[in-house]
């Protein structure tokens, strides 16, 4: 007497793996779309304004003796490497005073634009660009309101999933009066990746 031959057992059908490997695909892209990131920095900071003409030279440029900064940026990531960002920071500066000005000056920068990161390694460098406007008052600064493209650039270092710390550098000028240059360390807490 034959045995009957028993069918040989098959992986799922072939709409399955293909619904599988859908939502493993579409899982993966959204945790990228919402991640969110708050930073804070602190660092160096510097400004250059034109000073007053002497005859018919150009007009020196001036600047500070020293300065600090202090600044406060937001992310929302809109795809794995590309986010918008929206940032605040301020400036102190002291000297580089003339003839009866105060050495202590102070510039607040806002502007909003986009963040491009490069790798999502633990070592994460991006660059961005936005406009804003930058607001300055006391010393050799003429007190004012001046329109500005905002560029620079960084490295995040990543701690975890949710924490990093890093450098980055920010460059605000447009046409106007004044230049704003700042270097520092951040600290960002990143949420909404899940």
């Amino acid at each position: 007497m034959r045995r009957a031959k028993t069918p040989l057992r098959r992986g799922p059908p072939f709409r399955g793996r293909f619904a599988l490997a859908l939502v493993a695909l579409l899982g993966g892209v959204a945790h990228a779309d919402s991640e969110r990131a708050l930073s804070v920095g602190v660092g160096w900071a510097t400004f250059s304004v034109p000073g007053e003409a002497v005859g018919n030279m150009a007009p020196p440029s001036i600047s500070p003796d020293v300065g600090g900064a202090l600044a406060v940026t937001y992310e929302h990531m809109i795809g794995s490497d590309l986010g918008l960002r929206t940032e605040l920071a301020g400036g102190m500066f002291y000297g580089g005073a003339g003839k009866d000005q105060s050495n202590t000056s102070f510039a607040a920068l806002g502007d909003a634009g986009v963040v491009f990161r490069f790798d999502v390694l633990k070592y994460v460098p991006y660059a961005f660009g936005g406009i804003g406007a930058v607001a300055t008052s006391g010393g050799p600064i003429d007190g004012g309101l001046d329109f500005v493209l905002a560029v620079g650039g960084g490295l995040d270092i990543l701690a975890s999933r949710a924490r990093s710390y890093g450098f980055e550098a920010r460059l605000a000028s447009f046409g106007g009066d004044v230049t704003v240059f700042t270097l520092g360390i951040r600290g960002t807490t990143r949420w909404g990746y899940f």
